[in-house]
């Protein structure tokens, strides 16, 4: 017996606001840039990016799951972090039943004026539905600054059921001094 989906749930996916289902072999569109592409187990990979519209503008936060046959199984548009105006996946790790993916939003379109907030988004193995998500910021620093991760799997590990992020921040007041942080976040993302 032949499934079908409602027209609701396969506009969301068309327009970039939802999942895409099973079975859609999508190959990646022109617009979509890859940040991460780690192999989560299972013959799988998490493929982490951002698209973007038709001139190449206003980020969105996109994750693909590719299974063995190197076809998309799901893809989805997750939503932008609170006080963005764009933002992508850079980073993935997986357990057997969920995704985590390192968010990297911009709070503003003039870089020496914006802010990158960050943020981890846990979404369904199975399914690419958000399950959670948590603002993540580095440790002790109370005057205004601005946050990154660089690229690389040693960035965002999992390591004794915590989710080790490393990275950088800078002071607004003094953007060419970077200082490294690193935190440990729990899996279950309880905000």
């Amino acid at each position: 017996m032949k499934t079908t989906r409602p027209l609701t749930s396969v506009l969301a996916c068309l327009l970039g606001t939802g999942v895409c289902a099973a079975g859609t072999n999508v190959a990646l569109p022109a617009n979509v840039s890859l940040y991460a592409k780690p192999s989560i187990g299972a013959g799988q990979n998490c493929l982490a990016g951002a698209q973007t519209d038709d001139d190449g503008m206003n980020e969105k936060p996109v994750v693909y799951l590719e299974n063995s046959s190197g076809t998309a199984t799901w893809h989805v548009t997750l939503p932008l972090p609170t006080h963005t105006y764009q933002a992508r996946a850079t980073h993935c790790v997986g357990t057997p039943s969920t995704l985590y993916v390192l968010v990297q939003g911009d709070t503003q379109p003039e870089q020496t004026m914006s802010q990158t907030l960050l943020e981890i988004v846990a979404l369904n193995r199975s399914t690419g539905a958000v399950v959670t998500s948590i603002p993540i910021d580095a440790p002790n620093v109370s005057a205004a600054h601005t946050t990154w991760v660089d690229g690389g799997d040693q960035h965002f590990v999992l390591q004794d059921n915590r989710l080790i992020v490393t990275g950088k921040y800078a002071l607004l007041s003094d953007r060419d001094s970077s200082v490294d942080f690193s935190l440990k976040a729990p899996m279950n993302l309880h905000p």
